[in-house]
């Protein structure tokens, strides 16, 4: 399997992100979320979640909780989100 990038399926009540979230999928297993060409979180290959970003907007925070949910990781929210400490990549 190559790296591969694609748009984040929206998960909530819109019918898309309209390629401003995208999933950056790498031979190891990690993904990658980037929001507006950001990369803000990052799931490993056994599906732990990391916070590479540590700025918070309402729509990335919409982003990152149809990420977690479409690979089925526990949290969401602005709250959750501000628990989680920040990574460097």
């Amino acid at each position: 399997m190559k790296n591969q990038m694609y748009d984040l399926p929206c998960l909530d009540r819109c019918k898309s992100f309209y390629g401003k979230a995208k999933i950056l999928e790498l031979e190891n297993g990690e993904k990658i979320l980037y929001s507006y060409e950001t990369p803000v979180a990052k799931l490993d290959a056994n599906n732990n979640f990391y916070r590479l970003w540590s700025g918070e907007s309402m729509t990335t925070t919409r982003h990152i909780d149809s990420f977690i949910k479409l690979f089925n990781v526990d949290g969401g929210g602005l709250a959750w989100w501000r628990e989680q400490k920040v990574v460097a990549i």
